[in-house]
């Protein structure tokens, strides 16, 4: 929205600073004049293609805002990318006409975070054993997909999941143990592992603070994705994931789905 179509807030409504540093307050004192054709989606959004140990947890309690947002889109994925072959292959010999949205074959995809929100009782020191459990400002991304026209329905979207660290190996100096990254070493990259993501008292090899901010297809191999995104931040991070895999986290599939005999 160009400047022109903002109208600015009367300070006497927004007397709270909003952000951090006070100079970015005018910016964010502003309203939106006009918003041209927007479209709402009325559709209850879909159940998680799986569900995480927050689930078990913290049953009953939102361990993570419910509200995604932030994050990139778009990449437009055909049904076959989505589904794979085994999902397509039953779906056909079942004689199965539309997918599992619907007749349109392909979906608009796109990766959101959330986190832990801070909340008053953060500050309550008789609650330190529940601060401990649930540390704030933790954050987890997730998948959707949606449809390419409007009203943009979810389709689909993936439990919650993090991203990982970036090797800590120089390239220069690969002692063979582990897999150092491409391209140029960041010095910065071990400090990144100060901070991890915790929850119930498990600490997990993710950044506390990671979310995506680029999400394109890969240049010459439309098979691939590449994922941009931030650790701790403080370094940047580039990572190719397979179109499949994606596809895999939003409709995974049942045929390959492992049931264990509980009695055993």
């Amino acid at each position: 929205i160009i400047p022109s179509q903002y109208q600015k807030i009367s300070r006497k409504i927004t007397n709270v600073r909003q952000r951090r540093n006070p100079r970015l307050d005018p910016m964010m004192k502003r309203s939106m004049l006009t918003v041209g054709d927007v479209h709402e989606s009325n559709s209850t959004l879909p159940l998680p293609s799986f569900f995480n140990v927050d689930e078990v947890w913290f049953p009953g309690k939102f361990a993570f805002k419910d509200f995604n947002h932030g994050g990139a889109c778009c990449i437009s994925f055909s049904a076959e990318e989505l589904l794979g072959d085994s999902i397509m292959q039953h779906n056909h010999r079942d004689g199965l006409s539309e997918y599992p949205w619907g007749n349109h074959p392909s979906l608009h995809v796109g990766i959101a975070h959330t986190h832990v929100q801070w909340k008053r009782w953060y500050m309550d020191k008789t609650k330190e054993k529940e601060v401990e459990l649930l540390p704030h400002t933790h954050y987890v991304s997730l998948i959707y997909a949606f449809d390419p026209f409007p009203p943009f329905e979810i389709r689909a979207r993936s439990g919650y999941f993090c991203l990982g660290f970036a090797n800590p190996v120089d390239p220069t100096h690969a002692n063979g143990s582990a897999e150092p990254e491409r391209g140029t070493f960041n010095p910065h990259t071990p400090l990144t592992r100060n901070r991890k993501l915790r929850q119930n008292n498990e600490t997990f090899e993710c950044p506390q603070m990671q979310y995506v901010s680029s999400f394109i297809q890969k240049v010459g191999d439309p098979s691939k994705t590449v994922i941009g995104y931030g650790l701790n931040d403080c370094t940047p991070r580039l990572v190719e994931v397979a179109k499949s895999e994606i596809g895999r986290l939003l409709f995974p599939d049942v045929w390959e789905m492992v049931l264990e005999d509980e009695s055993q």
